[in-house]
Formats: C-alpha cells, sequence, structure tokens
C-alpha cells in the first residue's frame, strides 16, 4: 500500500506507545497460518490486559442495565472495574523495562517514530506495541518503508504486513478515541 494511499484509507494521529521491534530473521512457518502466530507470540502480560479490556467490553451494556435500576450495585461495579484498571496499568507500566517508549504518528496500516537506529528499507520486523491508557496490546509483522536521516537519527515508517484484523479494529477505535478527545479540547480551549 502506498503512504498516499494510506493516508486516504485510514485516519493518523500522534500518539505515544510502548514499543518493541526485533528483526524477522525467517518468514512464517507452514505449520501455522500467519494471524495464529501473531496470537501466538503475544507475551502473556498482553495477553491478561487485552482480556481486561475484553471483559470491560463485555460488560459496558449490562452496567448500563444495572446502573438506571439499581444505582448502589452499579457503584459497586464501578468500583470493582477501577481495580482492574489500575491493575492493567501496573501491568502496563511492568512492561516498559522491555520496551521502549515512543513519540509515533499511527494509523491502521502502519506507524511513523524518530530512533538512533537506521532501518534498511524493505526490511522486515516483528512488532509488540502497548497503546495507553487503553492498555492494549498487540504484536504484528512490519516492513519498513522509509527510513531517512533527520534530528542526529532516523525517521522510521513502518506498514503493517501481517496484523489480526480485530487489533486493527482495536487500534482504529483508539485512534478514533484519541481524535476526539484532541478535538473536544481544541473547541473547550484547552
Amino acid at each position: 500500500m502506498s503512504i498516499d494511499q494510506e493516508r486516504r484509507d485510514f485516519f493518523r494521529i500522534e500518539d505515544e506507545v510502548t514499543m518493541q521491534l526485533t528483526p524477522q530473521s525467517a518468514p512464517v512457518g507452514n505449520d501455522t497460518s500467519p494471524v495464529d502466530q501473531l496470537d501466538s507470540s503475544l507475551p502473556e502480560e498482553f495477553i491478561i490486559l487485552n482480556q481486561l479490556r475484553k471483559l470491560d467490553n463485555d460488560s459496558v451494556q449490562l452496567m448500563r442495565s444495572i446502573q438506571d435500576k439499581h444505582r448502589d450495585i452499579a457503584q459497586y461495579f464501578k468500583t470493582q472495574n477501577d481495580k482492574f484498571e489500575l491493575l492493567s496499568r501496573y501491568i502496563a507500566n511492568q512492561l516498559k523495562d522491555n520496551f521502549k517508549l515512543h513519540q509515533v504518528n499511527i494509523s491502521g496500516s502502519g506507524l511513523k517514530f524518530h530512533d538512533s537506529k537506521d532501518y534498511p528499507v524493505n526490511s522486515n520486523w516483528h512488532l509488540k506495541l502497548l497503546l495507553y491508557p487503553d492498555c492494549y496490546g498487540f504484536y504484528c509483522q512490519t516492513k519498513v518503508i522509509q527510513c531517512e536521516p533527520k534530528d542526529k537519527g532516523f525517521d522510521v515508517t513502518l506498514e503493517f504486513t501481517n496484523i489480526n484484523t480485530h487489533d486493527q479494529d482495536e487500534l482504529v477505535k483508539h485512534i478514533t478515541r484519541l481524535q476526539s478527545q484532541k478535538l473536544r479540547k481544541e473547541r473547550l480551549g484547552h
């Protein structure tokens, strides 16, 4: 996908993410599908964070129903949910030792970041990425489509070459939420 085509297909936003890039040394084997391999390559912490997020998403409608009928019970469940949020943030913070915090320009099909390392164009990389404040983590395969010298380092553009559809959907939702928050703040003059 060309960079121009990507700009038309996906909205891009500036964000801060925790990520880890490792070279992709060999093509995906025939034993498992590329998507199955993506799911099995997630660190255990990512799996736990994603399960907590899924449970939270699954309970939204039920919480609205409870809130309409039983405010005290709804408040209790909200308190329990806040505990899970704290746990998610703790787990995400523990990952920072093995991952690097980056300012990125991100879309549903790739990202751009600045790094001190020169990445060869057309090289393939495994990317583990953690989004904030959602604490949603995923793994995908990427390809370097651009690496240009800039400010004593390099501006690196990665294209997602193999990403789970659910993860891509979550990424697009994350980007949409951040853009809505940004627009709201601008309207309020913050």
